[in-house]
């Protein structure tokens, strides 16, 4: 399963690990990690220092903490330097062979695909342990061409927020919601407003009618399921959406931040958004709880997306050992329960769904319930010519009013077109 690097990494280590044992005649030290899995110590390089890149703010606080932890433990030094995780596998391409990139850097899944098949990421050195205590989704999305590469460290998805000042409880069917959202619209009050344009949100409705990005699990490229009867399907619910609840108002008027503002300001009943929207509305003062996507007119749950953050390792460091079991210490269940209470990430650890802290935590559940129905956004390096594309067929369906089937039929167009000179 491991690349030749990582076989002679491995085999240094062992090696290490034998003679701190006192010698080949002796067996090296095993560590449990899982029932009825066993595997060997990895001893980290001698004089090892590691340069940890980590998304801001919370995040930012956590992986310093985790920097100061497990200096405490191993006694190396970790200096955490601030890089967007969206722009982290940029960089990685240029600042890795120059040897000035994170050793560990933090990665949304749909954005690493292009490093790994560059070969800028090592495996994870742990996968057995990995599949045994992640949710399966984690383990998808942080995988690639079937190797786990990935140490996952949150896993997010959308879901219903309500104001419940305005709406006494979340509706079960969409049916339900359009009802409830017509009857609190009213002046500059808004029963519901997504944004139309935007496939990571409205890829829910193409899902659940069947639709889907790419075949074969997200993997296959050549197999584009965006304009197929599901998708079209999906996509009638936006064109509902405009004709019932937000008639007359222009794509371009319904953006994250409006739509954010109106829900800070009570002023919204219902918002699709994720996690990342909880402070914020907190701090607003809002009253709001959260609760799974309305079931769709067939029965079917919406499809969310589903994103993982997790750490890589840097393929170009010269300590891939220590830089290995920094990823793993910092997906430890510790340390992803402090990743939870400091920056509110969902952890991905099976162990970690029935803790006390989040099954406390209404809002939480209702994530968790909306993520066993999500599929894990494909991370291939096809996926980036997809956003443009089908933003601009939602915009024509919407604004212009464009036949459904035509519009999402030039979106493929344009996207096979775009991945035939990629893959070029």
């Amino acid at each position: 399963m491991f690349k030749k690097t990582k076989l002679v990494t491995l085999s240094l280590s062992l090696s290490l690990a034998l003679a701190a044992c006192g010698g080949a005649d002796e067996a090296p030290e095993e560590t449990g990690v899982g029932e009825g899995a066993v595997d060997f110590e990895i001893v980290p390089e001698e004089g090892a220092e590691l340069l940890l890149w980590s998304d801001g703010d919370e995040q930012l606080k956590w992986a310093e903490l985790m920097a100061e932890k497990f200096e405490e433990e191993y006694g190396i030094p970790v200096q955490v330097e601030e890089v967007n995780q969206e722009d982290a596998p940029e960089r990685l391409a240029t600042d890795g062979p120059q040897g000035l990139a994170g050793d560990v850097f933090a990665s949304t899944h749909d954005r690493i695909g292009r490093a790994i098949s560059a070969g800028l990421v090592l495996e994870n050195f742990w996968p057995e342990q990995y599949e045994e205590e992640f949710m399966e989704a984690a383990i998808t999305a942080t995988s690639f061409d079937g190797e786990l590469y990935g140490y996952p460290s949150g896993i997010e998805t959308y879901a219903l927020y309500y104001n419940t000042d305005l709406v006494e409880e979340a509706p079960e069917t969409m049916d339900e919601l359009f009802e409830v959202a017509n009857e609190v619209t009213e002046g500059n009050q808004y029963g519901f407003m997504m944004e139309p344009e935007n496939l990571y949100f409205t890829y829910a409705f193409l899902g659940g009618y069947g639709g889907y990005v790419f075949g074969d699990d997200g993997t296959n490229p050549n197999d584009i399921g965006l304009n197929n009867e599901g998708s079209v399907q999906g996509a009638e619910v936006l064109v509902r959406i405009r004709d019932e609840i937000l008639p007359g108002m222009a794509n371009e008027d319904i953006t994250y931040d409006v739509r954010t503002a109106l829900f800070e300001g009570g002023d919204l009943a219902f918002d699709i958004n994720g996690p990342w929207a909880v402070r914020g509305y907190e701090d607003a003062g809002v009253n709001f709880n959260v609760a799974p996507l309305p079931l769709l007119d067939n029965g079917e749950n919406p499809t969310s997306f589903s994103g993982t953050r997790g750490f890589y390792v840097n393929a170009y460091t010269d300590y891939p050992d220590a830089a290995s079991l920094l990823a793993q210490f910092i997906t430890n269940e510790e340390n992803l329960l402090e990743s939870y209470q400091i920056t509110g990430a969902l952890p991905p650890r099976l162990a970690l769904v029935d803790h006390e802290d989040i099954q406390s935590n209404e809002i939480a559940v209702g994530f968790l319930e909306q993520a066993t129905h999500a599929h894990p956004m494909p991370n291939i390096p096809e996926m980036p010519l997809v956003w443009d594309p089908m933003a601009a067929a939602f915009t024509e369906i919407w604004n212009r009013d464009v036949d459904i089937q035509e519009a999402l039929d030039r979106a493929v167009n344009t996207i096979e077109k775009a991945i035939q000179e990629q893959q070029q």
